[in-house]
């Protein structure tokens, strides 16, 4: 009996002193219970205090966030707390700092978002889903348990789609929210299955720990190699890789535009970055070669696929909004190539990749938004003529997706350039042709990029435009649009900035 208490008591002392670690998740949990309480209340200046609540919420996370950085050298090595269920390193703090800034932009957009503005009645339930969605990826990239990874990309799912439906009187929004839920159950279903067979196989859920890759090593290969590829199943859904893309293109068109641009980043870097989490630690067991020769085949096809798809059916959209989501689809390939180079000092390459991924797709969804709102523009004939009325605008836009594209002079060339040189090196090193096979598709599908890319710019500047109306497009997006247009301009000309604040986190 004595000893029974003596180690529930050491069990919660561990617990205990593990909460200090999840300062960031509790502050978030906290804000998200305040802006439901302040939702509360039927007055005006209620209502309108919630972003401000919200943002407030954010940006001190994101202080505390940066000030953990700059005493990283605690976090040199993961650091397991919680009875090992989580584990925090520079990693996972870096892309905290993303997190919360893809959802300080967020709410910076739904600012400008008429809909929001107008037909809106959820307001403090698009706050508070923001403000869980954040700690579910904050989760995501700090577990380290199989039970508990499970929980997170559910806790991200479940916001996900009540952020999709968010706008109740939209009927295709509520549409493309179903199709979402769907296809999310049945990844989710397909991934516990999958958990299910490591689980057996091992008799522990800690995926990060050496052992359970031992008894991994025990079991017949070809079982393993399906028990993992059903486990990553969920991940690349939550990246929208192919085959697991199919929900990308009615989200993106019938939903909320801050929430697309949302979805096109923060999910997408908490699963690239999971997913590099097993890539990691099959590379680091050298007993494991054949394992992680699977594992490698399996991505390195996931990637070419992705690619293939996103590009060539991102050429027949007729609509920006779903050319985007191939898009997006497309950079999901870039993603998995960078995840699967790692070596050295590559882990810095892709995290240059997606920051410089967050600023592009929230500049550009800005961009569509604004038309979208103040001209009525939702396909790619609408935008005619209108870069010579709104030449600012337009050019701020040529930029992004210029940097989309991976061209000189923006930073989405040299995040472009960087994932190539990081594969290229692992080539070298290896001599395995699928990574020179990723080098190749990766600048073919580059060049194929430019032509559906060259839409917009085309349409702006090139065609006329009969519509004699001119409306202002407010001075307050345009700003913003400027500021996110910064670092994709800058970053190019100094990217050693970027690099050395990375490396604060990770090395």
């Amino acid at each position: 009996m004595q000893k029974s208490i003596l180690s529930l008591t050491a069990t919660l002392e561990q617990i205990q002193n593990g909460l200090g670690a999840l300062l960031p998740e509790i502050l978030l949990a906290v804000f998200c219970l305040l802006v439901v309480f302040t939702d509360l209340f039927k007055s005006n200046f209620a209502k309108s205090a919630l972003p401000f609540l919200a943002l407030l919420g954010f940006g001190l996370v994101l202080w505390v966030q940066f000030f953990e950085g700059f005493s990283i050298s605690r976090y040199a090595r993961p650091e397991p707390f919680l009875l090992g269920l989580l584990i925090k390193d520079g990693l996972s703090m870096y892309a905290g700092i993303l997190f919360n800034l893809a959802a300080i932009l967020t709410i910076l957009l739904a600012w400008q978002y008429q809909p929001f503005k107008t037909h809106f009645f959820g307001r403090g339930e698009f706050y508070a889903y923001l403000l869980v969605l954040v700690v579910g990826l904050n989760l995501m990239v700090k577990s380290a348990n199989l039970l508990l990874l499970f929980v997170s990309i559910e806790l991200v799912s479940i916001a996900s789609y009540l952020l999709t439906m968010i706008v109740k009187e939209n009927v295709r929004s509520t549409e493309a929210g179903m199709k979402y839920i769907l296809y999310g159950t049945m990844a989710a279903g397909v991934m516990l299955y999958g958990m299910s067979f490591l689980y057996g196989f091992t008799g522990s859920l800690q995926f990060l720990q050496p052992d359970f890759w031992q008894a991994v090593n025990q079991v017949y290969p070809v079982a393993v190699t399906v028990g993992i590829v059903l486990t990553l199943a969920g991940l690349l859904f939550k990246i929208s890789a192919a085959p697991f893309h199919f929900w990308a293109p009615d989200v993106y068109e019938n939903t909320p535009t801050p929430v697309v641009a949302l979805f096109s980043t923060a999910p997408k870097i908490a699963g690239i970055l999971v997913l590099l989490r097993f890539v990691e630690v099959l590379k680091a067991q050298k007993l494991y070669q054949a394992l992680y020769f699977d594992v490698l085949l399996f991505v390195a096809g996931i990637a070419l696929f992705t690619l293939v798809i996103g590009n060539f059916t991102a050429l027949w959209q007729s609509k920006p909004k779903r050319m985007l989501a191939y898009s997006s689809v497309s950079h999901a390939g870039f993603m998995l190539a960078a995840c699967l180079s790692l070596s050295g000092d590559n882990l810095s390459n892709l995290l240059f990749y997606v920051t410089i991924l967050l600023f592009t797709n929230f500049g550009i969804f800005l961009f569509i938004q604004e038309f979208e709102e103040q001209l009525g523009v939702f396909t790619f004939p609408d935008f005619s003529g209108w870069g010579k009325h709104y030449p600012f605008i337009g050019i701020v836009a040529i930029v992004f997706l210029i940097s989309l594209t991976g061209l000189p002079p923006t930073a989405g060339f040299t995040a472009k350039l960087l994932v190539f040189s990081s594969v290229w090196q692992t080539y070298q090193v290896s001599g395995n042709p699928l990574m020179l096979l990723l080098v190749v598709a990766g600048l073919l599908f580059t060049g194929v990029a430019f032509f559906y890319y060259v839409k917009i710019p085309y349409f702006l500047f090139f065609k006329r435009n009969f519509r004699k109306e001119k409306k202002v497009i407010p001075i307050t997006s345009r700003v913003l649009i400027l500021v996110l247009a910064l670092p994709v301009v800058v970053f190019f000309f100094r990217t050693d900035w970027l690099i050395n604040f990375i490396h604060l986190f990770i090395k």
